[in-house]
């Protein structure tokens, strides 16, 4: 009697410890994912464009110092400026003239200076986007994205 009580212990130890090593183990379910855009996540900076492919690419350059700020609302938690150039000679023109003073909208900030002794030049395109903006503070131009800001 004694062989089979002990092949029974024997037994019992040997599930015991076969379901104590089994146990899983909560594994979170991002451990698992696999990235399949991680290259398209590393985008490096966009080029800023050279001064003479910035004139290629705008239909107007203007250099002017007197540039002010009007207004900068939110659009999908970006911030979009609007500014008014009160006067400025024109450097390049698809048109005789141009009227001044003259409301441009930009996806970057100018950073224009109180002192407002720096001239800028200011490439810019027609408005392709921010349709309610144009209406709304009668935007004609914007400036050209990745265009040199001094």
């Amino acid at each position: 009697m004694r062989i089979p009580g002990f092949y029974t212990i024997l037994m019992m130890l040997a599930t015991l410890s076969a379901s104590i090593s089994c146990k899983k183990e909560y594994v979170r379910p991002d451990h698992y994912a696999v990235d399949l855009f991680q290259n398209e996540k590393n985008e490096q900076k966009k080029r800023v464009l050279s001064h003479e492919e910035a004139a290629e690419k705008s239909l107007i350059v203007i250099k002017s110092n007197e540039t002010e700020l009007l207004s900068t609302p939110v659009i999908n938690k970006k911030a979009v400026y609007i500014y008014k150039i009160n006067a400025g000679r024109l450097m390049k023109t698809d048109k005789d003239s141009i009227n001044f003073p003259v409301r441009i909208i930009s996806d970057q900030d100018l950073k224009i200076s109180s002192a407002k002794s720096d001239s800028l030049f200011m490439y810019l395109i027609k408005p392709g986007s921010y349709k309610l903006l144009v209406d709304d503070f009668g935007v004609r131009y914007q400036i050209l994205p990745s265009s040199p800001v001094r």
